[in-house]
């Protein structure tokens, strides 16, 4: 059997500011999803998703995120790296590095993403 990539799954401190974050800068279509007695974020691109949990509805086993382990990478691809630049400096977004080819900026919970030109 064949495994499919699906999605990453992410807990935040504050889940509605990190999907503002996914969809003001990564651009993905963030919405609020659940029920009355559990709300989360997702956003579903091409069969795979990304979720965005609230970090005290893991308590027992994610509370608080621990930001420094960073062993979650995300990456996304962009078509312009100066146009990209452009946006994230409007946002206020946190530049963490650039080179060449990848920008890599700070999340509302501390995560290093990276989108590149590859």
């Amino acid at each position: 059997m064949e495994s499919t990539f699906r999605g990453v799954f992410l807990t935040c401190t504050d889940a509605e500011a990190t999907a503002a974050f996914y969809r003001d800068i990564a651009d993905l279509p963030v919405e609020a999803t659940g029920d009355e007695d559990y709300t989360y974020f997702a956003a579903d691109v091409d069969g795979v998703q990304i979720a965005l949990h609230g970090a005290e509805a893991f308590a027992d086993y994610s509370f608080p995120p621990v930001a420094e382990s960073n062993l979650t990478h995300l990456y996304f691809r962009i078509p312009d790296q100066a146009e990209f630049l452009e946006r994230i400096r409007h946002a206020g977004t946190p530049l963490i590095a650039v080179d060449e080819v990848v920008v890599t900026v700070e999340d509302p919970d501390g995560r290093k993403v990276m989108f590149g030109t590859a």
